[in-house]
C-alpha cells in the first residue's frame, strides 16, 4: 500500500503543475477571447494571446506598487496556508521563482566527468555550498533526464566538476530534453546561440 501511495503522490507532483498551467492558460484565453468577442466583432487572430500578455505586464507593473504588493502579497500568505493548494501552489512558485527570479537556481551549467570512466554528464549547479548538510568539498547538480521533466540531484565532488562558460542554460535544457537532438554545437563545445 505505500508503494501505491508513493506512486499516487509522485502522480500528482508530476500532473498538478502541468495540468494547472494547461488549465490556467486555457480558460485565461478563452476569457479574453469571450471578452475579446464583446468589443470586436470581428475575429482577430491572436488578440487573446496579446491581451493575456498585456495584462500579465500590468499586473507585474502592479506589483511593483506597495499596494499592489500588499494584495498579492496577502494573496500568496492564503494560498500557503490551505493544506492542498499550499502543496500545488508551492511547486509552481518555487520552481517558477528558481528559474525566473532575481536569485536562479541554474546559475551554472556543469560537465560532470563519471569516475573511472570518460562519461561525462551535463548538468546544472544548484547550490555550491553544502557544509551545513555535511558535505564540504561538494556542490549540488541538477541533472535533467531526457526526454521528460525529471531528473536528479546529485552531490559532485568539486574535483569532478566542470564549469562551461559562455553556455547559455536554455541551450543545455533544449539539449538535453531533446535527448541531443537539438543543439548549438561547435568543435564538441556547445556555444551560444
Amino acid at each position: 500500500m505505500k508503494t501505491l501511495t508513493k506512486y499516487f503522490l509522485n502522480g500528482i507532483l508530476v500532473l498538478s503543475p502541468i495540468m494547472l498551467t494547461i488549465l490556467i492558460i486555457s480558460k485565461v484565453l478563452v476569457a479574453w477571447d469571450t471578452t475579446a468577442g464583446k468589443f470586436f466583432p470581428l475575429k482577430v487572430p491572436g488578440l487573446p494571446l496579446l491581451m493575456s500578455i498585456v495584462v500579465i505586464v500590468l499586473i507585474g507593473y502592479m506589483a511593483s506598487w506597495w499596494l499592489s504588493g500588499q494584495v498579492l502579497g496577502y494573496i500568496d500568505r492564503l494560498f500557503t496556508k490551505v493544506p492542498v493548494v499550499q502543496f500545488i501552489y508551492g511547486i509552481i512558485k518555487d520552481t517558477v521563482t528558481s528559474l525566473l527570479g532575481e536569485k536562479k537556481s541554474f546559475g551554472k551549467v556543469a560537465v560532470i566527468t563519471i569516475p573511472g570512466t570518460e562519461m561525462k554528464v551535463i548538468g546544472f549547479v544548484t547550490s555550491e555550498d553544502l557544509e551545513h548538510i555535511g558535505f564540504k568539498d561538494y556542490v549540488a547538480v541538477y541533472v535533467m533526464q531526457s526526454m521528460q521533466w525529471a531528473g536528479n540531484t546529485v552531490l559532485v565532488p568539486k574535483k569532478n566538476l566542470e564549469i562551461l562558460e559562455g553556455v547559455k542554460i536554455e541551450d543545455v535544457m533544449k539539449f538535453i530534453v531533446s535527448a541531443g537532438a537539438v543543439s548549438s554545437v561547435k568543435n564538441n563545445q556547445l556555444i551560444e546561440s
